[in-house]
């Protein structure tokens, strides 16, 4: 099949306008339960049909869907059909649709190309010669699933994870559903997950390019393992990155993890050197681990364009010194500069401007440190002054309004202690909503400048994370020595547009 005739047909897939899936049940620990309810749950609004030719359906609906013995018993048309059935029926699912005129599929089952068996590696080959004489494509087998949010007011959610992200600008492709379905979770607003499985049709490079032209993804991430067409996929990059950033995050690196790579989707893991050396090359942002992974999506999506410095000038404020102290650390060690007030031409006049609200005792340099200050009104006092001079193209604020999660470790004795944790968490939670309206009211009102926050105790499942991600406001939790590493990453990103530009 031609690549344009592809993307034609990836088009009807990621926004169809009827759906039916093979294999619902009503029956919520079966797959075909979770896929049959999640589509619901996503926000569908366009007609799903649920097809099962087990007699106990006849004349019943489930979960408010019609249901379906076959495919040709549906009224109307398909466009995109979801196959959970035993692998031993797929084959016949795909013919059914074939029949039907349905062009695109998804299929979830496991079982076929990542097994090593004589049997299912040939239905495996009779699948793809089936599809492809046919003309329909599909996602899969092995696959958790796809999301799209093309039609925002209809998104799609045809897959088996859990997940209920909103619309946004990020594209996900990944050869492992679990770490797609974490990310989708963690990004909260995406366009688009694919957990491309065994890629015996649809390959990873074919979503790449099909993302790669939408105009409303702004970031695409991508898990991999290994790749098929390894030559397509570098011809894709080059011209990609310097549009969009392409954050990607290898696995298999290892003996041991090239091992699993195979016997997870069939795909060959390939040489590091090999990979690292290519993603160099290409300006593919490459994350080093998970947690990291995740953050860069994030940072990319919420930070890019960044300033033209070189090298990139960071500014810090801190609650504390210790605290400011390894940021500053971790920062000069990933190549940037922590500005030295006291030898930048408008540091004195911006130290003396910043004295008049804080203690005679305050560090009176760069990082600032707050001295456990607990006026939570003078951050965007020392931001306003800050903003009026080109000293940091990014400031680092550590942020207080999360401090409540730090009592959930705590652990009372005795009566009067449960008493006054119960007084803390009232009061911190007080304080937590009064912080981030302050500090989101604050990048409102610097749309065009860098702030991001830093809070050594938040996660991103805090109801006060979402408010922040709202604004696209980035917020790095725990251990600081992550959010410089991603700046950096970040920033050898834009050197790299810069150049090719």
């Amino acid at each position: 099949m031609k690549l344009e005739e592809k993307l034609e047909l990836m088009k009807i897939m990621f926004n169809p306008k009827t759906v039916a899936i093979i294999g619902a049940s009503e029956n919520l620990i079966k797959v075909g339960g979770m896929v049959a309810t999640n589509i619901h749950i996503g926000g569908f609004k366009n007609k799903i049909y649920a097809i099962n030719p087990n007699p106990k359906y006849k004349n019943k609906r489930m979960y408010g869907m019609e249901v379906y013995p076959s495919l040709d018993k549906c009224p109307e048309q398909i466009d995109l059909v979801g196959i959970v059935v035993p692998p031993t029926a797929v084959l016949d699912s795909i013919r059914q649709a074939i029949e039907c005129d349905i062009r695109t599929a998804v299929i979830i089952t496991a079982g076929f190309g990542e097994v090593q068996s004589t049997n299912r590696q040939d239905e495996n080959k009779t699948l793809i010669k089936t599809a492809e004489k046919a003309g329909l494509i599909f996602v899969g087998p092995n696959s958790l699933g796809i999301y799209s949010s093309e039609n925002e007011a209809s998104p799609l959610h045809l897959g088996m994870g859990f997940m209920t992200p909103r619309p946004g600008t990020v594209a996900i492709i990944s050869q492992s559903g679990t770490m797609g379905a974490l990310l989708s979770n963690m990004m909260m607003s995406i366009r688009y997950f694919v957990s491309s499985g065994n890629e015996a049709c649809l390959l990873l490079e074919d979503y790449l390019e099909y993302f790669a032209r939408d105009q409303k993804t702004d970031v695409i991430a991508l898990f991999i393992e290994g790749l098929r067409a390894a030559s397509r996929f570098k011809q894709i990059c080059s011209e990609l990155t310097v549009k969009k950033p392409l954050v990607v995050l290898k696995g298999g690196r290892t003996k041991s993890g090239s091992r699993a790579t195979f016997s997870h989707t069939a795909s060959m893991a390939g040489s590091k050197d090999i990979y690292n050396s290519f993603f160099k090359q290409a300006g593919i942002i490459q994350a080093d681990n998970l947690n990291q992974f995740m953050y860069l999506v994030k940072a990319a999506s919420f930070l890019l364009p960044l300033p033209q410095h070189e090298p990139l000038r960071i500014g810090i404020m801190s609650g504390g010194g210790g605290y400011g102290i390894i940021l500053a650390d971790l920062c000069e060690e990933q190549g940037l500069e922590v500005v030295n007030l006291r030898t930048h031409p408008d540091g004195p006049e911006l130290i003396e401007k910043l004295s008049v609200h804080l203690p005679f005792y305050w560090s009176r340099n760069n990082p600032i440190d707050l001295v456990a200050s607990r006026d939570f009104d003078i951050i965007p006092k020392l931001v306003g002054i800050i903003m009026q001079y080109d000293i940091f193209d990014v400031i680092f604020i550590q942020t207080h309004a999360f401090f409540r999660q730090m009592l959930n470790s705590f652990q009372p004795i005795n009566e009067f202690g449960k008493k006054m944790k119960a007084l803390m968490i009232g009061v911190m939670k007080g304080i937590g909503k009064q912080v981030s309206k302050t500090e989101i009211n604050l990048c409102t009102r610097y749309p065009d400048k860098k702030i991001v926050y830093m809070s050594p105790v938040t996660t991103f499942i805090d109801p006060l994370f979402t408010k922040y991600e709202k604004h696209k406001i980035l917020i790095f939790p725990g251990n600081p020595e992550i959010s410089a590493a991603v700046l950096r990453k970040l920033h050898d990103y834009q050197k790299y547009v810069n150049r090719r530009k």
